[in-house]
């Protein structure tokens, strides 16, 4: 039987592979994918939704490699949907460069979460409106997943991890 943690980390994993996966239905299908692409990353999502409580809930108490590698899995989802939206010709290749080495600078300066958080939510939103854009149903789809998982982790969500974004982005701004 596999372990919640080996689950846990297997959906960490499959975030990579969806990152470049992304990257290939800009190379390849270009606009015409922004479906597979949203539904990609909705499944990014869910994996990225499940994977922390799943570590949670194995008894070993251990940490892995790759449950360390947890946010970068989520940055490369950001930047997969960066290069998608670029390569399907929905974005300006100058806008995704500027913005990959500012978010890059970013990161390696700071390492934060909450750094690591921000960085992620422009290509996440330039994808919400894309996909409301070209495929409104899909659209729809994402603000409705999102406000699903506002509620699904209620109340920890206003009580925890909005003062836990906020309170990293004031420390940023300190330094």
């Amino acid at each position: 039987m596999v372990g919640t943690k080996t689950l846990a980390d297997t959906f960490t994993g499959v975030r990579f592979l969806l990152a470049f996966y992304l990257m290939w239905l800009g190379w390849q299908e270009g606009p015409e994918a922004i479906v597979p692409a949203t539904l990609t990353l909705l499944v990014a999502w869910t994996t990225d939704a499940l994977d922390g409580p799943l570590a949670r809930r194995d008894p070993r108490d251990i940490t892995t490699w790759i449950g360390e590698r947890d946010l970068e899995a989520d940055v490369a989802i950001g930047l997969g949907v960066c290069v998608y939206l670029t390569l399907a010709g929905l974005l300006s290749p100058w806008l995704t460069v500027a913005y990959t080495l500012v978010a890059a600078a970013a990161l390696w300066r700071f390492e934060s979460d909450q750094m690591a958080w921000g960085v992620q939510a422009l290509p996440y939103g330039m994808m919400i409106w894309t996909s409301w854009q070209l495929a409104p149903t899909y659209g729809l789809l994402l603000v409705a997943w999102i406000l699903l998982a506002v509620v699904a982790t209620w109340p920890r969500f206003p009580r925890s991890t909005v003062p836990d974004f906020l309170d990293g982005m004031r420390s940023l701004l300190q330094r």
